[in-house]
């Protein structure tokens, strides 16, 4: 921490430690004056509590009823047909589908449809979009790479600041639509972004963003939260209570490192975690095996964070971009790391990720 914060404002430096090694009190003092400036410091950049939010399944109502009425049009097309549907064994319809190794929103499930029906109706083939996929994040080499475990303290130190775990997320998110029969490239879907709010009867509201501006509000009714929501209940605030609360919805979260950023990337979708529920998703990851430091990058909306990745049998990779100095998550990223000829993918192809803005 000593380094990090050396030339911040109201730091102390290193020349103003005492000299003389003899003055052990004096020491001990400097030590705990230090620390308690760069504890301030770090308080000061923790985000301030957000307003209650919606149930990450925005617009649920709309994607089901989009899903429905489309299954039948899909249905009567070669395209259509060819297209397999998602295995739903390891995870329940309210937040998505789950292929061997590679997970799929509810949103983007219904993107899929979406940009298959609309690109049969407007070019009468594979549906492509015009929308090209992001490239994958890009690792600053001019920065140090900050090990996981060093932010997952620097987030524990940090637990106890101002601001509660809230229902729902403040995101901005794409997803790649996939065919697996070997003869359609990989639908290349717009980003999106939303925001939601909840009421305490479980009432609420999804908003649709487009350039900083609300273009559609969709209201919940009364106990929608209870309805849609995969992860009822508040997130706990230990690394042990999140591994038993995680495990439950997932138990190979247990012993991987994949499944238990699958999970977490679920749990975000949910959740915007405060300070305490932040420190505890860091602290488990630090203490999964599997999970390795990619190094310093920008995330999607140009912040500075480090990149940590799992993989999952050599085919794709969960990667979650972490705030160095506070532990905040910036944002996750499904990619693949081996030549598909099923979905004609190849290395590096990002399958789908989401910004977390609050």
């Amino acid at each position: 921490m000593n380094a990090l914060f050396r030339n911040r404002p109201g730091a102390a430096s290193p020349s103003s430690r005492p000299a003389d090694p003899a003055h052990e009190e004096e020491n001990r003092e400097w030590q705990e004056a230090r620390d308690r400036t760069e504890l301030a410091a770090l308080r000061e950049m923790v985000p301030p509590p957000a307003t209650p939010r919606l149930s990450s399944t925005r617009r649920t109502e709309l994607e089901a009823h989009l899903m429905h009425e489309i299954s039948d049009t899909a249905a009567t097309s070669d395209a259509a047909k060819s297209s397999k549907s998602r295995s739903a064994a390891r995870r329940s319809p309210a937040f998505g589908w789950l292929t061997p190794g590679r997970s799929m929103s509810l949103g983007a499930a219904a993107a899929v449809i979406a940009a298959t029906v609309a690109g049969l109706a407007v070019t009468g083939s594979s549906g492509q979009t015009a929308v090209a996929a992001p490239a994958a994040l890009k690792v600053d080499s001019s920065r140090a790479t900050v090990p996981l475990a060093t932010v997952a303290k620097r987030a524990a130190a940090l637990a106890d600041s101002d601001g509660a775990a809230q229902r729902g997320t403040h995101r901005r998110e794409w997803a790649m639509g996939m065919w697996d029969d070997g003869k359609h490239k990989p639908e290349q879907m717009p980003v999106t972004e939303s925001r939601d709010s909840w009421n305490a009867d479980g009432s609420g509201e999804a908003q649709d963003i487009e350039d900083g501006r609300v273009v559609n509000r969709t209201h919940l009714p009364a106990g929608s939260w209870e309805k849609l929501a995969a992860f009822r209940s508040t997130p706990p605030t230990t690394v042990g209570g999140l591994a038993d609360y995680l495990a439950k919805e997932n138990p190979d979260t247990r012993g991987s490192a994949y499944w238990t950023m699958d999970t977490v990337e679920a749990l975000l979708r949910d959740w915007t975690p405060g300070p305490a529920q932040t420190a505890a998703i860091d602290g488990l990851l630090a203490e999964r095996s599997g999970l390795r430091a990619i190094g310093p990058v920008k995330d999607r909306a140009g912040r500075q964070g480090q990149a940590y990745a799992a993989d999952f049998k050599g085919t794709v990779r969960w990667t979650i971009i972490l705030d160095e100095h506070t532990g905040r998550i910036l944002g996750t990223e499904l990619s693949s790391i081996k030549t598909d000829p099923k979905t004609q993918l190849k290395p590096g192809d990002v399958e789908q990720y989401n910004t977390y803005l609050n």
